[in-house]
């Protein structure tokens, strides 16, 4: 059976040391584990990481497979270098495959290209396009298109305005994640001659810096109808700072994947809408292309999974619970 750690004290682990590992193994068996090393940015940027860190394990447990699993997350959304040092120390210690979640797409490229000259078949994470030179590919992109997302979200916000108002949008970090979030809502929104756009700044993925750019924006715009932050932790820096003004029944504010702290706060009252990613399904995605590559066979390249548009109005306790399913009871 596998080791539970609760979110807190994951966290806090990861916290406490950048390279700090945590180590889970199923039974041992008369084959030798498959050793796999996870890479991902902050766990704190977004429980959606952790929750592909448990239903990963609870695929390949479904599945009968044996495995070690070694997790290491970076600072924050832009520590491209310390995200390399921790590939070159997963290479050097030995694994026979790594789950990366790029702190950048473009970033990843160094990172890759010594995956690939090691021989360790790697999983890109969060990007449903595949690096176009093939000496740093991974063996599969598992993602949800932040495009589409961006598109669905700008519907959502179109509709919820009447096709009039203004919308301020605030950004991540440069980079295909944030840009194409921002550019597929801009592709809806545009076509509504009504709408004003007021673009804000990056602010890292963070929360704190979202809530500081939320406030300068309402600040300068004492109209603006929607704010449309383009993550998890952009959404909720942003519905913070609208509620400490009292606005959350005036301005709708909007994250982008729909996770547990996102569907919390729509209960509550201060985040109105969020994208949602049945996000169990791409850790699924990944541990079956694992064992499609253990077994001799190639894995699709890319995985692209759908999405699901909720707001404060909405029933999600079933959709939840099956984007849940995997991880949901280790996250309690």
């Amino acid at each position: 059976m596998s080791m539970k750690i609760s979110r807190r004290t994951f966290s806090a682990t990861i916290a406490a040391a950048a390279t700090a590992a945590t180590l889970v193994a199923t039974p041992v068996a008369a084959d030798d584990p498959i050793r796999i090393a996870y890479l991902s940015p902050s766990f704190d940027i977004s429980d959606a990481w952790e929750h592909v860190y448990w239903s990963l394990q609870g695929r390949l447990e479904e599945l009968g497979v044996h495995y070690e699993i070694q997790s290491l997350a970076v600072a924050s959304h832009v520590a491209h270098a310390e995200q390399l040092a921790q590939v070159e120390a997963v290479i050097t210690s030995g694994v026979d495959y790594v789950f990366l979640g790029p702190t950048e797409f473009e970033a990843a490229i160094p990172s890759l290209k010594k995956l690939k000259k090691a021989g360790v078949p790697t999983v890109v994470y969060n990007y449903t396009q595949a690096h176009e030179d093939e000496a740093v590919q991974g063996i599969q992109y598992v993602g949800f298109s932040h495009f589409k997302g961006g598109q669905l979200s700008g519907a959502w916000a179109a509709s919820r305005i009447n096709g009039n108002g203004k919308i301020a949008i605030i950004q991540g970090a440069p980079g295909i994640a944030s840009d194409q979030r921002r550019d597929g809502f801009l592709d809806i929104v545009k076509n509504f001659g009504g709408i004003e756009v007021v673009m804000g700044p990056y602010t890292d993925f963070d929360r704190t810096k979202a809530f500081d750019a939320a406030e300068n924006l309402l600040a300068a715009h004492d109209d603006i109808d929607l704010i449309y932050g383009v993550s998890t932790t952009i959404g909720l820096g942003a519905g913070q700072a609208v509620r400490q003004k009292g606005l959350s029944d005036k301005i709708a504010t909007m994250g982008f994947g729909g996770t547990g702290d996102e569907i919390t706060a729509m209960k509550e009252g201060w985040l109105t809408a969020s994208v949602l990613r049945p996000i169990d399904d791409s850790g699924a995605a990944v541990a079956d292309a694992f064992v499609a590559h253990k077994n001799g066979q190639t894995p699709d390249l890319i995985w692209g999974g759908a999405f699901v548009m909720v707001d404060n109005k909405s029933d999600a306790s079933a959709i939840v619970e099956y984007a849940n399913r995997y991880s949901g009871d280790k996250m309690k």
